[in-house]
């Protein structure tokens, strides 16, 4: 938990960050920039930096004079770490089953594999439709993060872009089949894809059960925003029931979304850590992240350290980018 001190420190540097991370990221190698602690040695220190990231260090002579993340910005420091965000969808050649392997990090909730259960959060999703890459053509499986309803009182659930539309050529009715099942269950109805978010909505088939629970996290209480230091969980159809604590709410992050799309930038992202070998894996893209009194606090879009670093949209952003609302049974509180 970050102390008061922290917080107030992070306050007076958040527009300082905001103001240079446009400069920053156009440095080489640069895929993040922050707001955290500064680490020596692997330990966490109180003083607040603006943290850099980079796909790989190198030494200061290697690089040129303008190339350089510079020691501090207009009086801040700078702290530079090692960390390459990635989307966390996963590809199966046309033809093989789409059901991911048994999840090795978390509980699938018992409910894998049963073709006549409800549709609900933390199950996968995969587009119909297949993306086409250097090595032939692809189905793209993700997770059904958690139902949400719009004004018509559609049932529907929400997936990032990278899962729901998979490049530029997505149209609204595109079909979407359960991973577990194969059944097509929903159909792509909105997408959203800006400097803040990275989401999509689908609405189910009529006719279909749904439930407002989250694989093994229950029901979702509402939503909320998240804040440094809080501890959250995450439901998703990679790596199962996951937990982590949240790191900072200031993330800018770099994605690569393929040749069609390029790379995009995401601002003021959640970042999420663990003490665990991994919060997050491939498959888990959409998943729904909870704090611990079930509220919803975010949409999981990115992983990078193996995993033990993942990056989620706060959700106050998605539903209004997508124009929807939680399920009517999940009342919003705390914001």
């Amino acid at each position: 938990m970050l102390s008061i001190r922290e917080l107030r420190d992070r306050a007076v540097i958040r527009p300082i960050k905001r103001a240079v991370e446009d400069q920053l990221l156009d440095l080489p190698g640069v895929t993040g920039v922050d707001i955290g602690s500064r680490t020596r040695a692997g330990a966490r220190l109180r003083e607040q930096v603006i943290v850099v990231s980079v796909a790989g260090k190198r030494p200061r002579d290697a690089l040129g004079r303008d190339d350089c993340v510079p020691e501090e910005v207009f009086g801040i420091p700078t702290d530079v770490v090692e960390e390459q965000p990635v989307l966390q969808h996963i590809h199966r050649a046309c033809g093989e089953p789409l059901r991911w392997p048994t999840r090795t990090i978390g509980s699938d909730g018992g409910s894998a594999g049963c073709p006549t259960r409800a549709v609900r959060g933390g199950s996968g999703l995969a587009p119909c439709r297949a993306v086409r890459l250097e090595s032939g053509e692809y189905r793209r499986v993700g997770t059904l993060g958690v139902l949400v309803t719009s004004d018509s009182a559609e049932p529907m659930g929400l997936t990032t872009f990278d899962v729901g539309c998979l490049d530029d050529a997505w149209s609204v009715g595109d079909r979407m089949a359960d991973a577990d099942s194969g059944r097509v269950h929903a159909e792509l109805a909105r997408a959203a894809l800006s400097g803040r978010v990275d989401a999509a909505a689908v609405s189910l088939v009529p006719g279909l059960a749904a439930s407002p629970e989250v694989g093994g996290l229950g029901p979702v209480t509402g939503r909320a925003r998240a804040y440094p230091g809080e501890l959250v969980r995450k439901h998703g159809f990679g790596t199962g029931l996951t937990d982590g604590f949240v790191t900072s709410v200031d993330a800018t992050i770099r994605v690569d979304h393929g040749e069609a799309l390029g790379v995009r930038v995401l601002r003021e992202q959640i970042r999420i850590a663990t003490d665990r070998p991994r919060f997050c894996g491939p498959g888990d893209a959409g998943a729904a992240v909870l704090d611990p009194g079930g509220r919803l606090v975010g949409l999981h879009v990115a992983g990078a350290s193996g995993g033990a670093i993942g990056y989620a949209t706060p959700i106050g952003d998605v539903l209004a980018e997508l124009d929807v609302r939680l399920n009517p049974q999940s009342q919003p509180l705390g914001v």
